[in-house]
């Protein structure tokens, strides 16, 4: 013999909404006496709800910051991988995407004739590392 399912009698005892039949809003005469429709209650004003999850902040959400996929050496993403988290044990914080786009408009300064040796040494920590 099988066993009911749990689930039949939340099917069966599922009841369908009743809809109410709207209520004319002009008067209604019955035998000479006059009903006026009773005033409508309007909706009080809805705030709009509170997106869910966390505020959109990042540079996903800068408009200054726009995203691209570039291919790099597997070997290359390991060792800056590796010298970021040096940095970072030395109280530098820095990510990948604010390295390349550091390097990319270095590089741009370099091609319409600056000196980028003044440039990379004010990034680098490397002339706080020399003086140790």
């Amino acid at each position: 013999m099988s066993k009911p399912s749990p689930f039949k009698k939340l099917f069966e005892t599922k009841e369908e909404p009743q809809i109410e039949p709207e209520q004319p809003t002009e008067a209604i005469t019955e035998s000479n006496v006059t009903q006026t429709p009773t005033p409508q209650k309007t909706a009080p004003i809805q705030e709009e709800p509170r997106k869910r999850g966390r505020p959109a902040t990042g540079k996903r959400s800068d408009d200054a910051w726009i995203g691209r996929t570039y291919y790099v050496k597997r070997l290359t993403d390991l060792d800056v991988e590796e010298e970021l988290l040096k940095l970072k044990r030395r109280g530098v914080e820095i990510d990948k995407s604010e390295l390349v786009d550091f390097l990319m408009s270095v590089w741009v300064k370099w091609q319409q004739g600056e000196n980028i040796d003044l440039l990379l040494d004010e990034f680098t920590p490397r002339r706080n590392s020399k003086l140790d």
